[in-house]
């Protein structure tokens, strides 16, 4: 199994973040935030017998968020020893933590790794001045540099967020990457900038103070990271996501097999057994009900066994494995034709989304969504 810890505190709030987070807090407030950390998983434990028996070995934890790296080093040393106590370890347990380069220091790395921590993804999403200010980041190009090399220095294994939107030169862009590669990072995520409801970019667009990049041009942009990134050894194995051979994500590869994970934490999501479950987004609603002695959940979807299948099949073609012909739905596809448009090939009876594919993602899952298997 795998766990999720959501750490909702920031310095500051990207423009355009959706996630469950707030840039006001203060010391008692994260250590609050810790202790129901700690008093929800005690509370997963008495409500799942597997849980409860500690037979089942853990193969990944990944603190997201948020920002983890705004927590105080002892009380991210507490939060990880409480919920990993007890639990037996795989022998290839990866433990990633996310950061941001601002508030990423030697110490703060010091004592992740005394905590266990052997992965870390920095939040860089460019090194254009420009850019950075657009999406509301906290660090400029030369902290963002520092925080790379200090990471680099300090794990094992590094990851790097880059974020594809207005402002991009591709041979900029194409050269940054480039750059953290030579400095040592082994796995980038790259995102296409999306527009959420509430956010101040949603604000900034419709005021017309932000022009969106064209579709064509992120497509175009897209296929250039694939491209440059893959003529760098570091390979593409899901949409957003590419590392050299051995470096891939074991938390992101517990995923797309549809392998059970905890969520743990305002706005985290878990699944287990056949039950999907959505934590509340609120930092006080979470607390207030944790606090009170129940589970945290703000929505839970008991899945059936075609909706388990379902799921299935889609995340299985968001990586470079894809899926076996004969699991789709009669119809589903035609076959042929996206074979044409280069949207998959089919090798070995195996049907596999091109980085083409990838880009249109949505709309095939739309169409196998629309069917019942």
């Amino acid at each position: 199994m795998g766990i999720y810890i959501h750490v909702p505190f920031c310095g500051s709030i990207c423009s355009y973040c959706h996630f469950a987070r707030t840039a006001e807090h203060g010391a008692s407030l994260r250590a609050r935030y810790v202790d129901a950390v700690l008093a929800e998983m005690e509370l997963r434990r008495q409500s799942c017998a597997v849980i409860a028996d500690r037979r089942r070995p853990l193969h990944t934890c990944y603190l997201g968020g948020g920002t983890p790296s705004e927590l105080e080093p002892e009380q991210m040393q507490r939060m990880l020893a409480g919920v990993l106590d007890g639990l037996p370890l795989a022998d290839d347990f990866e433990l990633t933590a996310e950061a941001n380069p601002e508030s990423l220091s030697a110490s703060v790395a010091n004592a992740w790794r005394e905590a266990g921590i052997d992965r870390i993804s920095l939040g860089v999403q460019s090194l254009q001045p420009d850019v950075l200010q657009l999406l509301g980041r906290q660090c400029d190009p030369a902290t963002a540099r520092a925080g790379l090399d200090l990471a680099c220095r300090s794990f094992e294994r590094v990851s790097a967020d880059w974020i594809i939107g207005p402002g991009l030169r591709r041979a900029t862009l194409l050269d940054e990457l480039s750059e953290a590669a030579d400095r040592g990072v082994e796995h980038f995520s790259v995102y296409i900038l999306e527009v959420h409801p509430g956010t101040s970019l949603e604000r900034r667009v419709q005021r017309g103070q932000v022009r969106l990049l064209p579709d064509r041009q992120t497509e175009e942009l897209y296929l250039a990271v694939v491209e440059h990134l893959a003529s760098l050894g570091i390979a593409q194995y899901e949409v957003a996501n590419f590392a050299r051979p051995g470096a891939e994500s074991r938390h992101n590869r517990n995923y797309w097999p549809h392998r059970p994970w905890l969520g743990l934490g305002p706005g985290a999501h878990g699944y287990w057994g056949r039950r999907r479950y959505g934590n509340h987004d609120d930092l006080q609603q979470w607390l207030a009900a944790v606090e009170s002695g129940g589970l945290p959940e703000s929505a839970v979807d008991p899945l059936n066994r075609p909706a388990i299948r379902l799921e299935r099949l889609i995340l299985a073609l968001r990586t470079k494995k894809g899926v076996p012909v004969e699991r789709l739905p009669a119809g589903a596809l035609d076959i042929a034709r996206g074979q044409e448009e280069g949207l998959w090939t089919v090798s070995a009876d195996r049907l596999i989304l091109t980085s083409l594919g990838f880009l249109r993602i949505d709309t095939i899952e739309e169409r196998l969504a629309g069917l019942t298997l």
